[in-house]
């Protein structure tokens, strides 16, 4: 039975380079791992204003596929910077003040959902399970459905899911919700999405609950399910045990002057509460003078939808405030902050962690957020560092043995890096333990195999429910 993985872009294997976001990462490991076929993007679109879909190209991936899908131009750049991002990106993350709306938009992403629906048909066959990844792709499995595909179709949104009075801020929210009755499962991060878009289903698109999750709309059974995605946690362990004595880290440490590190690893995104975390180490460093000198801090930030206005003003913003830390508290020999717009791969990034006292994780609303399984992940069980995590990230239902703090509290997360900093061996081995055992509970392969599981399931009571109905 073929596996359909569709997304935005695909990611090509790589053995070095920036690593890819949570979401890419993941459909990595399961297509060259599982042998999905991984169908989206690639980082050229036609230049031709013509329908998508039509030119795609097939490449070997693991034990898996990468399905590549040339797009228009135009359209795609209006669905993308557009639609995706400057529209249902800032409404999902409680940011509706940043939403710029134009009805070409609405347009562009029918269109490039439409395409992507020719491009699954062609490589699909009778019995391919599909399985939709994000908020691109919402109309995916309307659009599929009118070209008479049966297919079992499933949803999986990485990003959270607002309240129904923020969504009804997106002009054409009744649109885009209502055609996600075309999917047999609909999956998400936590708990408290799965409620809220059940609150907005029941609301707004008058859907009648059969059960806790599942719910019916118009002749459509969904089927709603909690899938918390995972890492590939001893991969990445491996990771950070052979490279723990590189050059790198070597250079880096003595950079240090045998100082502590506190690392943060976040896309340029306002979602990631970059300002407020740099105010917290700024207050940090101001009401805790001696820890000055003592502590370094590194975020990594690799740029993003850098044709987006917005987020090219943010990213003026952030430089500005790491200039003006380190002008105040810095020295010819001593750098507080290293802001640095940089992507590493999943390698290079394994040594940061390994050798960072410090994880500061602070968004202030995310899906799930990968970087605090991997930090967790990478440190080393004789001596591991301590996991500052954000309430408002997905990952904290999970990761509760963290310091859980309020990203929108710099005086907190500056307090919780001087407890973190001065917290005893015992302490932080017991708390990294307990997280390190949650994580081995709930890797990558354990999200993978749930999700088809249930996306089979799901199917078999849908078809029960026609048989029903018809007789």
């Amino acid at each position: 039975m073929k596996m359909l993985l569709i997304s935005n872009r695909i990611a090509a294997p790589q053995s070095s380079g920036p690593v890819p976001g949570g979401l890419a990462a993941a459909l990595q490991v399961a297509t060259e791992k599982y042998g999905a076929w991984w169908i989206g993007s690639n980082s050229k679109q036609s230049k031709e204003d013509v329908s998508g879909g039509d030119a795609i190209s097939v490449t070997q991936a693991g034990a898996g596929q990468l399905v590549s899908v040339d797009f228009p131009r135009a359209a795609y750049r209006s669905f993308y910077n557009g639609m995706a991002n400057s529209v249902i990106w800032p409404v999902l993350h409680d940011r509706a003040d940043l939403v710029h709306y134009a009805p070409e938009y609405f347009a562009a992403y029918r269109t490039i959902n439409d395409a992507m629906a020719d491009a699954v048909c062609r490589v699909a066959e009778p019995d391919s399970l599909i399985w939709v990844h994000d908020y691109h792709y919402f109309m995916l499995g309307q659009a599929l459905r009118r070209r008479s595909m049966n297919n079992r179709i499933g949803f999986f949104l990485h990003t959270p899911f607002p309240s129904a009075s923020t969504l009804a801020c997106l002009p054409p929210h009744r649109d885009i919700m209502k055609s996600l009755a075309a999917y047999d499962l609909i999956g998400f991060q936590t708990c408290g999405d799965l409620l809220r878009f059940r609150d907005y289903a029941t609301s707004e698109l008058v859907a009648t609950m059969i059960a806790h999750t599942v719910l019916r709309v118009g002749e459509r059974r969904i089927n709603l399910g909690v899938f918390p995605i995972g890492i590939d946690v001893e991969r990445f362990a491996a990771a950070a045990r052979r490279r723990s004595k590189s050059r790198r880290i070597a250079r880096m440490r003595q950079d240090l002057h045998n100082g502590l590190l506190v690392i943060g690893v976040d896309r340029l995104d306002y979602s990631k509460g970059l300002p407020l975390r740099f105010a917290a180490y700024e207050r940090f460093l101001t009401q805790f003078p001696d820890e000055r000198r003592r502590v370094s801090f590194l975020q990594i930030t690799p740029p993003t939808r850098s044709e987006v206005e917005s987020y090219r003003r943010f990213r003026a913003e952030l430089a500005a405030t790491a200039g003006d830390i380190n002008a105040r508290f810095g020295g010819a020999d001593w750098t507080p902050l290293r802001y640095v717009n940089e992507g590493f791969s999943p390698e290079e990034l394994a040594d940061f962690y390994r050798i960072s006292k410090i994880a500061c994780v602070t968004p202030l609303r995310d899906g799930m957020n990968l970087v605090a399984k991997e930090y967790v992940a990478a440190q080393d069980p004789e001596d591991p560092g301590v996991l500052i995590l954000s309430k408002f990230a997905g990952a904290a239902q999970e990761l509760n043995a963290g310091l859980i703090v309020n990203p929108y509290d710099p005086d907190e997360v500056a307090r919780s890096l001087h407890d973190a900093l001065s917290m005893s061996h015992a302490e932080r081995f017991e708390r990294w333990e307990t997280l390190y055992r949650i994580l081995r509970k709930g890797g990558l392969q354990g999200w993978y195999d749930s999700f088809i599981a249930a996306l089979k399931a799901a199917s078999m009571r849908s078809v029960a429910d026609t048989l029903l109905s018809v007789a």
